[in-house]
């Protein structure tokens, strides 16, 4: 080594020294501290205010609706079960009637004297209408307890025994409030009981709150002595179950004991039977609320996860600023995390608010069709389950959004990948990214199509992926309109605007596609639901009108919409004919049977009597032939749910109980379940007549079906019927339309829960588009402050910023609005094959095409107020910025 390269050698030597001595700048850390964390997100609100909050009401809209639909979905099973457990006691045994008929009182005796009976009881229940001075009615379950269920300790744990022995009726508390029954005289009064046909007087012994009455209080009950409930219906000495509860470790023995009192033609069942078949008849309407609600919840994510977007570019230019200035990419992260945890919390909060407030009003399920077989509860119940999944909702959403711009954290170098791509910093969309998008919308395309074809058990799937292929599809259709709507412009040289429109959108693509997807995702979804909520309630309102077409005037008791309470008819039948105008009077006879877990609606017709229910809701068969063989007797019509929950089909054989023992029937055809969940079958009334020991042209029935003479007018004859029956009668005579109205309102009832999931998102998707309009607008108002320096006018920039909404939602509406319609199709589906109840084609209802012109009309009305104010923002907001 030379000497010069040794005195080099030193002297690095002595510098590297000094440098080691030197003091280093401080390493970035990799953890934030809790207060800087705060201290970002504080400077984050104070520039971009508006932008979170118009984000945060998309989360509390998800929250909202997740939350609310959760609640009101379990509710009505949850208070009707503590209901039941109310009446049963420590019971858990029962013999129960199958017939309204009852079964004599005197097998309670032989109940109790069994040996492995600790206590026993007996009940008497009906279905009543009562009627208060003030003109109010209510349809109640009217119960007679003895002093039999007291020693029991079923429903006299909380009810004050001097109601079972006063000759009065005692009301629950709710039943009190639909009669207006709240002030000490009114009381201290009497109500007009209708029961069976006939009409009593009944003074009101007590008003039964929570304290007394438990979970009774909050359903639709009244409680009568049971000899005067007896004496009342004509049903002395009948009881409709007796209630048992077994010595410890005898349960097996005591039902054995209990089947051979029973003989074979009153059922042997446990005590909270009702609590299973409660559970049955609530399942398709809560599996079609269900698949409503999650998929008003997936499209209320999508939507906040579409309202966060719109501020992705403000947070990717936050992520390179940070950058450029040497933050690490491990405290960007824990910033935006934060920061998506925050206002994720807070939306969240805000829509369990709205979500139980709307759980306890509009969701409310008002499940009045099973009234005349459950007796139902309707207090709200509250579920930690359901408060973490709204919770969780409004997280997760603001978490996918921050995760989005965060992907910008792979780039080496932010400032050449965002602040040099075309148009404004941070709203470019890759080419790559848009073919990417486009390959994803025609797979998920094609996905949702192959899953729709195995089976309509996979709506909800096919309904996900169908909503992502729609946010899939909107840059395709963007960039569709975008071209047709520049050729327009070439060929028009009028319309300025329009390229100056077209220049901005093209300028900041990622938020004119986040924009057009809540557009597309708003119409999707409310056509979707809507459409299929259109289609359902078309679908019962043309059976309601066959049921009630089958005779012209009806008479029955009052509030008995389905002909299942019975009555003496006597010689009424013949009274009725010899009227002027009356053509002829048929006896209808009908009830309920439970069949496999299900309490089916049982309808018993004359020849010919069914024909124009059965001609519209035959799904496998020939009506002619069914009526043929329904009149032979040995056959029956049934629900195609039943057949094929019973795995037979045409020809086979369903084995029905009755209180003539267990008969094996043919199926003479299938049906849908008539709006009546558990679902229906039809009997002869000849057979009706040999196996439930009634009608027939006897003494009892459940309804008579009036047939007028040509030109006889049907309010005139009802008049004169209603004159035959006298004052003294509990039976009302309907007109064809009153009864179909009312099966339409009743059944209507039951899919309340979809028809304000359906409308809460309609409200949620205008909500969401007009705040995200709004947003966009507000963004724009730095490039507008710089035209208005250039002296553009604002009567110009409101032309401007109204083609670029319509283009925006032209595009995202139409593309939402075409998949809404596949999506209608695939809810038909899976509603028509889990519920049974009647679907109407789609084609039959226009409820598509008065979403979309709702939408857009309400958006655009909405859009006036901030397109005017930002095209009149300050041209020094340009020099500010």
């Amino acid at each position: 080594m030379s000497k010069g390269a040794a005195a080099e050698l030193r002297r690095s030597s002595r510098r590297s020294a000094s440098q080691a001595h030197e003091p280093q700048p401080p390493r970035p850390r990799a953890l934030v501290g809790p207060y800087a964390l705060f201290w970002f997100y504080v400077r984050w609100l104070r520039r971009h205010l508006v932008q979170e909050l118009l984000a945060g009401i998309g989360v509390a809209t998800a929250v909202a609706l997740v939350f609310a639909t959760s609640l009101a979905a379990g509710s009505v099973s949850a208070s009707s079960t503590q209901a039941v457990r109310t009446v049963i006691g420590p019971a858990t045994l029962q013999l129960h009637a199958r017939s309204s008929e009852g079964i004599s009182a005197t097998l309670l005796r032989a109940a109790q004297r069994l040996p492995g009976v600790l206590a026993a009881g007996s009940e008497l229940e009906t279905t009543a209408t009562l009627r208060a001075p003030s003109g109010r009615t209510a349809t109640v379950d009217l119960a007679g307890a003895g002093t039999s269920l007291v020693f029991l300790d079923g429903l006299a744990r909380t009810i004050p025994t001097a109601t079972l022995s006063a000759r009065g009726i005692g009301l629950s508390s709710r039943t009190a409030g639909e009669l207006a029954i709240d002030s000490p005289a009114a009381q201290h009064g009497s109500v007009e009981v209708y029961a069976r046909g006939k009409a009593a007087s009944v003074p009101i012994s007590a008003v039964l709150g929570q304290e007394a009455f438990g979970a009774l209080s909050h359903t639709s009950v009244a409680v009568m002595q049971l000899a005067e409930l007896q004496r009342l219906m004509g049903l002395r000495p009948r009881v409709s179950r007796i209630l048992v509860q077994p010595r410890p470790g005898a349960g097996a023995k005591v039902r054995s004991e209990l089947a051979g009192l029973a003989h074979g033609r009153i059922d042997v069942a446990p005590a909270d039977q009702d609590v299973g078949l409660l559970s049955q008849a609530l399942r398709p309407s809560d599996q079609a609320s269900a698949l409503f609600a999650t998929v008003s919840a997936l499209l209320g994510v999508l939507l906040a996860t579409a309202a966060l977007l719109l501020s992705a570019p403000e947070r990717r230019r936050a992520i390179a600023d940070l950058r450029l200035m040497g933050v690490r990419r491990s405290a960007i992260v824990q910033m935006f995390a934060f920061q998506a945890l925050m206002l994720g919390s807070a939306a969240s909060l805000l829509g369990i608010l709205c979500g139980y407030a709307l759980s306890v009003s509009l969701l409310a399920q008002s499940p009045g069709y099973l009234a005349e077989a459950f007796t139902l509860g309707t207090q709200t119940t509250l579920s930690i389950v359901s408060f973490a999944a709204a919770l969780g909702t409004g997280i997760v959403s603001c978490g996918i959004a921050s995760t989005l711009s965060l992907l910008d954290l792979r780039d080496r170098d932010p400032l050449r990948n965002l602040y040099q791509q075309q148009g404004i910093p941070g709203n470019a969309l890759h080419a790559s990214t848009r073919r990417a998008l486009d390959v994803g919308a025609l797979a998920l395309l094609i996905a949702a199509t192959v899953l729709l074809a195995t089976g309509p058990s996979h709506a909800l799937i096919a309904c996900t992926l169908l909503a992502l292929g729609t946010v899939c599809a909107v840059p395709l259709a963007l960039n569709a309109v975008m071209a047709l709507c520049a050729r327009l412009a070439q060929w028009r040289q009028k319309l300025t605007a329009m390229p100056v429109a077209l220049s901005s959108l093209q300028a900041t693509t990622l938020r004119s596609f986040a924009l057009a997807a809540t557009g597309a995702l708003a119409l999707f979804g409310s056509i979707a639901l809507g459409g299929a909520r259109g289609d359902l309630e078309h679908g019962i309102a043309r059976f309601a009108h066959s049921y009630a077409a089958d005779a012209t005037l009806w008479i029955g008791n009052r509030g008995d919409d389905q002909a299942v309470v019975d009555f003496a008819a006597g010689d009424l039948p013949k009274r009725i004919s010899a009227l002027p105008g009356v053509s002829r009077v048929a006896t209808y006879e009908g009830g309920f049977v439970v069949i496999d877990g299900r309490r089916v609606w049982m309808i018993a017709r004359g020849p010919g009597d069914a024909r124009n229910v059965l001609s519209s809701q035959i799904s496998s068969g020939s009506a002619a032939l069914a009526q043929q063989r329904l009149a032979q007797g040995g056959w029956v019509v049934v629900s195609r749910q039943i057949a094929e929950k019973q795995h037979v089909g045409l020809g086979g054989h369903l084995t029905l109980p009755t209180p003539s023992g267990e008969v094996s029937l043919r199926i003479a055809a299938l049906t849908s379940n008539l709006a009546w969940s558990p679902g229906a079958l039809f009997l002869g009334s000849a057979q009706y007549a040999r196996l439930w020991g009634g009608g027939g042209g006897g003494n009892s029935a459940t309804a008579l079906g009036v047939s007028l003479k040509p030109g006889a007018r049907a309010g005139e004859v009802a008049r004169r019927i209603r004159q035959a029956l006298g004052r003294s009668s509990g039976l009302i005579v309907r007109t064809r339309s009153s009864l179909q109205t009312s099966i339409d309102t009743l059944a209507r009832e039951g899919l309340g829960q979809l028809r304000e999931i359906s409308n809460l998102l309609l409200a949620a998707a205008i909500l969401a588009m007009a705040a995200a309009l709004t947003s966009a607008v507000w963004q724009q108002r730095g490039a507008l402050a710089g035209l208005r320096l250039c002296g553009v006018s604002p009567a110009r920039l409101r032309r401007i910023l109204l083609i670029e909404a319509g283009l925006l939602l032209s595009a995202g509406c139409v593309t939402g609005a075409l998949a809404g319609v596949y999506g209608q199709a695939i809810i038909d589906g899976y509603l028509g094959r889990v519920t049974g109840f009647p679907i109407a084609a789609i084609t039959a209802n226009a409820r598509p095409l008065q979403i979309f012109a709702l939408v857009v009309a309400v958006v655009f009305a909405a859009a006036l107020t901030p397109i005017v104010l930002a095209s009149r923002v300050s041209p020094n907001y340009a020099l500010a910025e």
